[in-house]
């Protein structure tokens, strides 16, 4: 089974390693990975992490070992180092064609980003999408390397002035913004879009599904739309890497763009000496 480490801190003769062209995952984008948040060499919520990858796996039929997914991990991760780790897994070499012969072994890629931490980030305006979220395909609810909707939807966000985009259903459900899970507070109510409404399954949305009691909200998943969203106290974005932020707009619909102290202390209650934390 091929295993590729990469240090990604700028381009150079250190990331580019030999590669088999006919890896399906780059000419089909059948493969899947994760992102996690790495602080002083630990990787943040590291079991959910690996057990969402392994999950993704065991649907698109990948035959990988948890084991050998957390060594290249581990080897990966410089000691003491903080940013962002990549693990991705793609189904391998194969023939010329969309049909797999189940005989390839899978790839596993490995990358480390080395980045500082700031938490809470600024909040973001987002732009609604025009390219729909389709609730029915299995890659909605699984990181696969079929990213084209995504980035063609946060490009045309930004080049409409807004920060991210945000997904709708056909039907006009809230799905999800281009590389985050969507929360909404109203009072001491959390809800979140549930998975079968083409949603991802974010380790950092699961983790406050657990754990929101803490602050004091009932927490649920719920189908919500945008009129619902105009009746919200807060809108947040949730991710790996960027743990939680404040939504400032949504087109024009404007919401208070500050995290409540009872979120922030969610935070860190799950990592008490975050670097880079920012002042109240």
């Amino acid at each position: 089974m091929p295993l590729i480490r990469l240090s990604q801190t700028v381009s150079s003769r250190d990331t580019v390693v030999p590669f088999d062209l006919t890896d399906r995952g780059l000419l089909l984008g059948d493969g899947a990975f994760d992102t996690s948040l790495v602080i002083d060499g630990h990787i943040v919520l590291r079991t959910q992490h690996f057990r969402r990858l392994l999950n993704a796996c065991d649907v698109f039929g990948f035959a990988v070992k948890q084991a050998e997914l957390e060594a290249l991990a581990d080897s990966t991760v410089p000691d003491g180092a903080t940013g962002a780790l990549r693990l991705t897994v793609t189904r391998g070499p194969g023939a010329r064609g969309v049909a797999s012969t189940g005989t390839s072994k899978p790839t596993l890629l490995a990358s480390f980003t080395p980045q500082p931490v700031s938490f809470p980030a600024p909040a973001v305006r987002l732009g609604l999408s025009s390219i729909l979220r389709n609730p029915t395909s299995p890659l909605s609810r699984y990181k696969t390397l079929s990213y084209g909707d995504t980035v063609m939807a946060q490009r045309q966000a930004r080049q409409s002035g807004y920060d991210d985009a945000l997904f709708v259903t056909p039907d006009g459900r809230i799905a999800c913004g281009s590389i985050a899970n969507v929360l909404v507070r109203f009072g001491s109510r959390l809800m979140t879009p549930p998975l079968k409404d083409g949603v991802i399954a974010g380790v950092m949305r699961g983790w406050i599904l657990e754990n929101a009691h803490r602050g004091g909200f009932e927490v649920s998943e719920s189908s919500l739309n945008l009129e619902d969203l105009k009746h919200a106290d807060n809108v947040f974005l949730t991710n790996s890497l960027r743990l939680m932020l404040a939504v400032r707009s949504i087109d024009d619909v404007a919401f208070d763009p500050v995290l409540p102290p009872a979120l922030t202390a969610l935070i860190d209650h799950l990592l008490p000496d975050l670097p880079g934390r920012a002042a109240d």
